[in-house]
């Protein structure tokens, strides 16, 4: 994986969203993935502190991801406070400066910079020794208003396949800053959603209990899936223009860090109807465009499958994926098989 994993997806409805992503850092992965929930302390084995005021839209993108996660089998995140200043400063750098980005740069009139990447932002709010850092960015310009940003900029993000790769991964604690420009007072008029997940190098990723187990989001019974997936960068189909044709929703499929998985079959049927739904191409980390690379792509371990045009909203659809799940390249390929069904929401990003 590169240092930095940087994407971005915007897409517009009647305000122009943006989203990013970017991991890295510190000598480790972010892309191991986990069924075993962390402990509720962080990697430093010092007991995480502060809190998002109950019903914030922090505490509800919180609580969603959260949700998310352990449903589907990826463990949760514990709340770190030092992660949530790096977010709120990084945030407010953004919007002092009118931009969407994972770099900082300093300057002589103090333009909020803290740190040029994340893990020397992190490092500057106090968490050290993180063995990887990821940076999720998701916002809305054109507007002030907080109002349900926490969970429409999340779903946003668990729709866009490098995106949704790198909130499933093996973090164990996360900082969360929802921010707006009237809280900076300078600025276009835009509302951010920062993200920040790390783990300690003495703690490690999370990892799947059992080496056999493959896990997807969404996965059986999820709700309120992004029924589109209107622009990403990376562009998950290079050259396609997705503000006019957009993708469906994406799935994303998991086995233990350091596997190596392949999809031999994909379908999706609306269960209503059992009409079928057109998938583009698996892509793992054997075809993925912007691999092979540390950070940011598609590992051994990872694959995803996506729509090719828009779902239903507030429909329920069927998925069948079949495939491989390779420990080691001595070891024998063992057969897998997932069938689950999910339900789109009434949004679309």
């Amino acid at each position: 994986m590169k240092l930095q994993k940087i994407s971005s997806v915007f897409s517009s409805v009647v305000l122009l969203a943006t989203l990013a992503a970017c991991g890295g850092g510190g000598g480790g992965s972010s892309g191991s993935d986990a069924s075993t929930p962390p402990s509720g302390q962080n990697g430093s084995g010092s007991v995480v502190f502060g809190s998002y005021a109950a019903g914030s839209e922090e505490s509800k993108a919180f609580n969603l991801l959260n949700t998310e996660r352990s449903n589907c089998g990826f463990g949760k995140f514990v709340q770190n406070g030092q992660l949530d200043v790096a977010a709120k400063a990084h945030a407010d750098y953004q919007l002092m400066n009118s931009t969407i980005s994972h770099e900082e740069t300093a300057n002589p009139r103090g333009n909020g910079f803290t740190g040029a990447k994340p893990l020397a932002r992190i490092e500057a709010a106090g968490y050290l020794n993180a063995g990887a850092v990821a940076d999720e960015i998701a916002g809305f310009i054109g507007t002030n208003d907080k109002a349900e940003v926490g969970e429409k900029a999340l779903r946003n993000l668990l729709n866009a396949p490098y995106h949704l790769q790198g909130l499933m991964s093996g973090f164990r604690d996360v900082g969360l800053s929802i921010r707006s420009a009237d809280d900076t007072g300078v600025g276009r008029a835009t509302v951010l959603l920062q993200v920040n997940a790390a783990y300690k190098k003495d703690a490690g990723p999370q990892l799947f209990t059992a080496a056999d187990e493959i896990h997807t989001y969404p996965c059986e019974g999820t709700q309120g899936v992004n029924s589109k997936l209107s622009n990403e960068e990376p562009n998950p189909v290079a050259g396609r223009d997705l503000s006019t044709n957009p993708l469906g929703s994406s799935v994303y499929v998991a086995a233990r860090d350091g596997h190596e998985i392949r999809i031999t079959s994909a379908a999706m049927f609306q269960r209503s109807n059992s009409q079928s739904v057109a998938l583009r191409a698996p892509i793992t980390s054997r075809n993925d465009p912007y691999g092979p690379c540390l950070s940011g792509c598609f590992k051994s371990h990872q694959a995803y499958v996506v729509a090719d045009a828009p779902l239903q909203k507030n429909t329920e659809y069927q998925v069948t994926i079949t495939g491989t799940n390779q420990a080691s390249a001595t070891a024998s390929a063992i057969p897998f098989s997932r069938n689950f069904n999910f339900t789109t929401g009434s949004g679309g990003g």
